[in-house]
């Protein structure tokens, strides 16, 4: 098992995750366009990659997780903002998930931040899980209404 920060090469697999993220978190509306996702890596690598890791077991990269940190515009207060994190179903509820969870609160940890925000659909319970065991607590709710289309 290695965590380590993203590379290059590991573009079009965590692009991968991403796009499952997306449909995990949006359904329908989701972004499924893999250089959509690939582009997106690419573009923050050079300020993001220390929070970029990526889970390698036995030689391929099995998970992801990618945390970046932020600055209240107001307060000027530091603060985590907790952008993803994905684990290949072959290694779901294992150990080498917690350890790279781990890194990504150690992460946290270095930057001087004093919280550690992330977005969680209400329908992945795993996550929800996962955040909870960790001491995370919801703080907001967002509430949506789907007008129905009508014909004219």
């Amino acid at each position: 098992m290695n965590i380590r920060p993203i590379k290059q090469e590991d573009l079009v697999q965590v692009a991968e995750f991403e796009k499952e993220i997306s449909v995990i978190s949006f359904g329908s509306e989701a972004v499924t366009d893999l250089e959509f996702h690939q582009r997106k890596l690419e573009k923050a690598i050079p300020r993001e990659r220390e929070g970029m890791l990526v889970l390698e077991l036995e030689g391929r990269v099995a998970g992801w997780l990618w945390m970046t940190l932020k600055e209240n515009f107001v307060t000027k207060e530091k603060y985590i903002q907790f952008k993803s994190f994905y684990a290949a179903e072959s290694c779901r509820g294992t150990e080498a998930v917690t350890a790279l969870f781990e890194a990504g609160m150690e992460f946290a940890g270095r930057q001087e931040a004093r919280r550690i925000v992330g977005h969680v659909h209400v329908s992945n319970l795993p996550m929800r899980v996962l955040y909870k065991n960790y001491g995370f607590a919801p703080t907001h709710l967002t509430m949506e209404y789907k007008v129905q289309d009508q014909e004219a």
